[in-house]
C-alpha cells in the first residue's frame, strides 16, 4: 500500500519538474509592467477573485482570442505559500500577415500587504517568413 502514495508522488514531482517549454529564443523586448500591475491593481480594488489566484493570470493579463494555439507553463517557488511566480504562455496563429505569434514572460512577487505584483515582463515575436520556430525582440518584415 506504501508503494502507491510513493509512485504517485515520484510521478506528480518528476511531471511539475520537466519544462514544456522548450524554445529558440534570440532575444526579449523588454515590457513596462505598469499595464500588467494597473490591471492587477483594478482588479484588487473591484474585488475580483482572479486577482488572488495567479494561476488564473494567463486568461486575465493576456488577450487569447481569435488564436491557433495557447499554451503556458505556471511555476512557484513553494506550493503552499509562494512568493516568487514565473508565467510563461506561448500564443500562435496571430491573424496578422507578419506576426505568427510570441511568447511572454512574467514574474510575479507578493509586496508587503500580501498583494501579487508584476517585477518584469518580457516578450519575444515569431514570424511568419521564418522557416525555423525563432523567436526574437526583432520586427517582422
Amino acid at each position: 500500500m506504501k508503494t502507491i502514495p510513493i509512485l504517485f508522488f515520484l510521478i506528480f514531482v518528476s511531471t511539475a519538474c520537466a519544462s514544456n517549454i522548450d524554445l529558440n529564443v534570440k532575444s526579449w523586448e523588454v515590457l513596462e509592467t505598469k499595464t500588467f500591475n494597473k490591471k492587477i491593481q483594478q482588479g484588487y480594488l473591484s474585488g475580483l477573485s482572479w486577482v488572488t489566484k495567479p494561476e488564473l493570470y494567463v486568461f486575465n493579463l493576456f488577450e487569447l482570442s481569435n488564436l491557433k494555439k495557447v499554451s503556458y507553463e505556471y511555476s512557484v517557488d513553494n506550493t503552499e505559500n509562494p512568493e516568487n511566480i514565473e508565467i510563461s504562455i506561448i500564443r500562435d496563429g496571430f491573424l496578422d500577415d507578419s506576426v505568427r505569434g510570441d511568447i511572454q514572460q512574467i514574474k510575479l512577487k507578493k509586496n508587503h500587504e500580501g498583494k501579487w505584483e508584476v517585477l518584469y515582463a518580457k516578450r519575444a515575436i515569431n514570424c511568419w517568413r521564418n522557416k525555423t520556430l525563432v523567436y526574437s525582440s526583432e520586427e517582422c518584415p
